[in-house]
C-alpha cells in the first residue's frame, strides 16, 4: 500500500506539492522502486539500505538530498513525510523510516529515486566494506577489523615503488604453533588478515617513501629489501599478547617488517614514523660499520 501524503498534510502543503514544476519527476506517483532480484527495480546492498535509512532519519533536509543527487520531487516528499504534520524534524509527530519499503512507499519515490539514494551513500559503504581501511592510514600503529571480516586465502604482494617486501613468515606464539612457517596457508585467520594488512601498510608508506629510507638504500650496503614477518598471538593458550610492531635488520641484505596479531585479532603495524626511526638507526649503524646495517632496529 502506498503512503499518501494527502492523508497527513494540511491542504496548503498539499497544494504546494502539486504546483507546476513540482509535478515533474522521473518517478511516477505510485512507482515501485524496489527490485525483485530480476533486474527490474533498484537493488540496494544491505549496507546501502542501512545508510539510506540513517541519512533520512538523521534529519537530512531537502537541500541535503538534492545536493547528493536525489531528484527534487522525491527529496521534498521524503522530508515532508518524515517531518510529519508540523513540518519540523525532531518532534513527536515525525515518521522515521523503519525499512526501505517505507521509503519506497512515499509518493514519487520509485526506481530512480532509490537508485539515487543508493549512490548518495555509496562512498560510506565503500569505506565500511574495506576491511583494510585502517591499514592504509600510515599513522596508525594499532588497527582492528570489522566484525566478521573474512581472512584472505591468498597473499597479495605489495608494490614497493623501488623497495621490496618478500615472503611471509609467521611465528605462532602458543604450544604447537609454527615457529616459524613460511606458508601463508598455515597462518590463522587473524594472522593472515594482519599479514595482508602489513603488506598494504608497506605499499601505502612506500608510495611516498621517507627520505631517510631512500638515503639508507642509496648510501649503504642495503639494497631496499624487506621480509614480511608476523608474530601471531591469536591461537589457543598463547604466551602473552601482542604489544607493538618493529623493524629489524636480520642481515644487511634484509630488514624484517614485523607486525603482531593480538589474541582478539587486532593488529600492530609499522607506521611511517617507525620507518623513519628505523632508517635513522640503521644509518648510524652503517656509519660505524662500513655500510653494514645488520642488527639495527626500531620499535
Amino acid at each position: 500500500m502506498r503512503v499518501s501524503l494527502l492523508l497527513t498534510l494540511p491542504l496548503a502543503l498539499t497544494a504546494c506539492a502539486t504546483d507546476g514544476a513540482q509535478t515533474e519527476s522521473p518517478d511516477g506517483i505510485n512507482d515501485v522502486g524496489i527490485g525483485d532480484g530480476k533486474g527490474d527495480g533498484a537493488e540496494l546492498s544491505e549496507c546501502q539500505t542501512a545508510e539510506v535509512l540513517k541519512l533520512l532519519n538523521s534529519g537530512a533536509t531537502i537541500e541535503d538530498l538534492e545536493g547528493k543527487g536525489v531528484h527534487a520531487r522525491a527529496s521534498e516528499n521524503l522530508v515532508t513525510y518524515r517531518d510529519g504534520e508540523d513540518g519540523t524534524f525532531g518532534t513527536e509527530d515525525d515518521n522515521t523510516f523503519e525499512d526501505l519499503a517505507e521509503v519506497d512507499a512515499v509518493d514519487f519515490v520509485g526506481e530512480v529515486a532509490l537508485t539515487q539514494l543508493g549512490l548518495a551513500v555509496a562512498d560510506a559503504c565503500a569505506a565500511a566494506t574495506d576491511i583494510y581501511a585502517d591499514a592504509r592510514d600510515v599513522t596508525k600503529s594499532f588497527i582492528t577489523f570489522p566484525v566478521g571480516a573474512e581472512a584472505p586465502t591468498d597473499y597479495d604482494y605489495p608494490d614497493g615503488n623501488g623497495f621490496s617486501l618478500g615472503g611471509t613468515e609467521f611465528w605462532q606464539k602458543w604450544s604447537g604453533g609454527h615457529n616459524p612457517t613460511y606458508s601463508f596457508d598455515e597462518g590463522t585467520d587473524a594472522g593472515r588478515r594482519c599479514m595482508q594488512a602489513a603488506a598494504i601498510r608497506f605499499e601505502a608508506i612506500m608510495a611516498d617513501a621517507p627520505a631517510e629510507l631512500i638515503q639508507l638504500r642509496d648510501t649503504t650496503n642495503w639494497s631496499g629489501s624487506f621480509f614480511n614477518w608476523n608474530d601471531d598471538y591469536s591461537g589457543p593458550g598463547a604466551y602473552g599478547d601482542a604489544s607493538s610492531s618493529r623493524l629489524w635488520a636480520w642481515r644487511t641484505s634484509l630488514i624484517k617488517w614485523i607486525s603482531q596479531t593480538s589474541k582478539d585479532g587486532s593488529c600492530y603495524l609499522p607506521t611511517r614514523d617507525l620507518v623513519i626511526k628505523a632508517a635513522n638507526a640503521c644509518l648510524e649503524t652503517a656509519a660505524r660499520n662500513n655500510g653494514e646495517i645488520q642488527g639495527c632496529q626500531a620499535r
